[in-house]
């Protein structure tokens, strides 16, 4: 088998030519392995896919031979008998039963116009609901599907309001909106994200995961966490994702991202802060204290807090304490292999629990 980028991007390749179910099926698998195990499946995918090719047969077909041409006119010809023979028993009985059937048909009609009636009083109710104004969403986070277990020491947490924004969705809105009340500058309302390099791993679906992973584990100790979205496919600017959580005066919000660049040697852990509103003085220190924590618990390197005016999201919640953390680099096969990875979302659970004992009063 070749070396292993060759494996990785042939790999990708597959993922790419695969139906939507089946590619997460295997990224599922393949996320699920030890890293000593990932490449072997990934020559294995590889391996198959070129059997199925060989063996894929010829569309050409070869003409049947006449006796078994003759065999199938004499089955259709029987087939035909015995369905003229059981729509003539099906006529006899009806013609003996024509009355019943009366009755049935009369019954039948009037549930059709029952129906028909709710139907136009459904309709009815729909157009005038769709005449009001649609409210941003505040939707409450759902648990994460396996209960995620604490650290032995886990801070207490009780009373903290965490909102989590998972960073982008499945469709890039081609509408725009302002970056900042105060600029000019206007950006997408929010996009797809970035892309895995080697597995094909989406940002959205990433930053998702991690979030579902972080909310069981904050709210074990004892926080209230809101995300603000519990799917990928929905149409959720970043002023809307800000806005939840100024609504619901969280005590910090936290927007989750992966990083991706033109050199695929930028790695590590990166964190950014509002360069305006109420915490300016406070928000680097706090921001270098997580990214310490984030690097301590997963290996990752951290540089240090960047201040900003670049990100809608962080903008338009300045009036709160706002972090958004770029968890590693999808551009970078290193951070990759470590982003997909359960034990690291859990790590990433247990430094965010610790940064938000900053936080309580």
């Amino acid at each position: 088998m070749a070396d292993n980028k060759a494996v990785a991007e042939r790999f990708k390749e597959i993922l790419k030519g695969l139906p939507e179910d089946k590619r997460k099926a295997l990224y599922s698998k393949l996320k699920s392995l030890p890293e000593d195990q990932r490449q072997g499946f990934m020559e294995t995918v590889i391996d198959k896919a070129s059997k199925d090719t060989v063996k894929k047969p010829s569309k050409k077909s070869s003409p049947a031979p006449k006796k078994r041409l003759k065999k199938k006119y004499r089955n259709i010809l029987i087939y035909a008998l015995i369905a003229v023979i059981f729509i003539g028993v099906i006529g006899v009985e009806v013609y003996r039963n024509r009355d019943k059937f009366r009755r049935v048909s009369v019954a039948t009609e009037a549930t059709a116009a029952s129906i028909e009636a709710t139907s136009e009083s459904t309709e009815a109710s729909s157009e005038t609901t769709e005449a009001e104004p649609t409210p941003i969403p505040t939707p409450s986070p759902t648990p994460a599907p396996t209960p995620v277990p604490l650290a032995e020491g886990a801070p207490d947490l009780t009373g903290l309001v965490v909102v989590i924004d998972p960073g982008h969705q499945m469709t890039t809105s081609e509408e725009e909106e302002a970056c900042a009340s105060w600029l000019s500058v206007s950006k997408p309302r929010c996009t797809s994200g970035a892309v895995g390099v080697v597995t094909g791993t989406t940002e959205y679906d990433l930053t998702l995961s991690y979030a579902e992973v972080m909310k069981s584990y904050l709210e074990q100790c004892g926080a209230t966490v809101i995300l603000t979205r519990d799917t990928s496919d929905v149409d959720l600017s970043n002023q809307e994702r800000a806005q939840i959580a100024v609504d619901n005066n969280a005590d910090v919000f936290i927007r989750l991202h992966a990083d991706a660049a033109n050199d695929s040697m930028a790695s590590g852990i990166r964190i950014y802060v509002p360069d305006s509103g109420s915490y300016t003085s406070s928000s680097v220190s706090q921001g270098d204290n997580y990214g310490a924590l984030l690097s301590e618990s997963t290996g990752l390197s951290f540089d240090q807090t960047r201040q900003t005016y670049l990100y809608t999201g962080l903008n338009y919640a300045n009036s709160i304490p706002s972090f958004q953390v770029s968890l590693g680099f999808l551009s970078n096969s290193d951070d990759e292999a470590v982003l997909i990875t359960e034990e690291n979302m859990v790590a990433v659970a247990q430094a965010t629990s610790e940064f938000c004992l900053d936080f309580m009063n």
